[in-house]
């Protein structure tokens, strides 16, 4: 049997290690930090759960029913829906497939126009090469691209701008139209350790870090070798590009996430939009009423979400204050996570150089379903070899 070694125990590499595992196929990880899971990890500060940036699963994801089985995960769902929050009042909008009759009672008619319906339906089945921004600029109104639209999706592509292209709008589009935004019951941390134990991976090595590759060894700057008839690099891409002076231009979208405590329960369990321009906020969730988990004592967990890594705190606090009404002295802020490389701008694609193989999100989407196909397309690739 040949060894293989997988370097990075993110989504990809666990991906990739249950993949070949599956087919019989073991492998040795090893990762730089102390523990798996990548940008996938959920802190426990003071009783309350705080993930690592404010995400969500959807439960129609391809890649992730090809390991788990949702049920495993205990998913707790956000309304399917949105409030959406103005000076003046909030609206509230319900998912017309999972609320027929709510969705007809809500504000839709103040955020719609009747070409906005058809062109929603328009959107399931069109092909286009505008990026999301054009797209939505051309096909829907002004309101339902100020009030629902925009801040909805910057929220999900982490970009002011919508610069990404139509197709994977069009997948995600499609995606929250027909699946659930849901969180498992005790964070999402519990997506990784169920991957890791469906897996099976029995050698997982950390505090090593890659330092260079070469003539099938890998060496590491604890120095340590590792000697491999295959390695595969689930690494982010500015690593790959500085091993290999790719000379690549890597951009990122950002994102700061902070984390409110309160006795004060004011959001049920909707997302609430903040879409206008003067506010950083992008959008406010109570985590804990979609997890009782979430939270300890009762309590009630908020995550705030912002596009702008280097917000102040202050001003999230001052901005939570007044859209939310809850005051200073019934809140606490516990956590802020500030991402500076939340979700790259592009998609790379690097092939394998002889018996190294890479992957991550990077080479397919930004997503948590792109990670896991990644590491799969990788371990057929290896599974597939005359010399396995």
């Amino acid at each position: 049997m040949k060894k293989i070694v997988i370097v990075g125990s993110g989504l990809s590499g666990l991906s990739c290690a249950y993949h070949l595992k599956k087919n019989g196929i073991n492998s040795s990880i090893y990762d730089q930090s102390h523990k798996i899971g990548g940008r996938i990890f959920s802190e426990n500060i003071d009783g309350f759960i705080c993930d690592n940036g404010f995400q969500i699963l959807l439960n129609n994801y391809e890649e992730v029913k090809k390991i788990l089985d949702y049920k495993d995960l205990n998913m707790k769902y956000f309304e399917s829906g949105a409030k959406i929050y103005t000076d003046s009042k909030i609206l509230k909008v319900y998912n017309p497939v999972f609320y027929p009759i709510k969705s007809l009672k809500s504000d839709f008619n103040q955020i719609f126009s009747y070409s906005d319906y058809f062109n929603v339906i328009k959107t399931l089945f069109i092909k286009n090469q505008m990026s999301t921004k054009q797209y939505l600029t051309h096909s829907f109104s002004k309101s339902a691209n100020k009030l629902f639209f925009e801040p909805f999706f910057k929220g999900v592509f982490l970009d002011d701008n919508l610069k990404n292209d139509f197709t994977f709008f069009k997948k995600l589009f499609v995606k929250f139209a027909f699946g659930k935004a849901g969180l498992p019951k005790n964070g999402m941390q519990e997506l990784v350790k169920q991957i890791k134990n469906k897996s099976k991976i029995e050698n997982i090595n950390f505090n090593m870090k890659l330092k260079n590759i070469s003539n099938n060894i890998a060496f590491f700057q604890n120095g340590e070798k590792v000697s491999f008839d295959y390695i595969v690099l689930a690494l982010p891409i500015e690593t790959i590009n500085f091993l290999f002076n790719l000379n690549l231009n890597i951009e990122y979208n950002t994102n700061s996430t902070f984390y409110i405590t309160s006795e004060k329960n004011v959001l049920e369990k909707a997302l609430l939009l903040v879409p206008q321009k003067k506010y950083t906020i992008n959008s406010i969730q109570c985590l804990s009423n979609v997890s009782s988990n979430y939270s300890h004592n009762n309590e009630s967990l908020y995550s705030i979400s912002s596009n702008d890594c280097n917000v102040k705190e202050e001003t999230i606090i001052k901005e939570f204050i007044k859209i939310t009404k809850i005051k200073q002295n019934d809140m606490k802020l516990i956590k802020s996570f500030r991402i500076k490389k939340a979700l790259h701008k592009n998609i790379y694609k690097i092939d394998k150089k002889d018996n190294v193989y890479f992957c991550g999100d990077w080479q397919i989407e930004p997503s948590i379903d792109g990670a896991l196909k990644s590491g799969r397309l990788i371990a057929d690739q290896i599974i597939n070899s005359s010399k396995i």
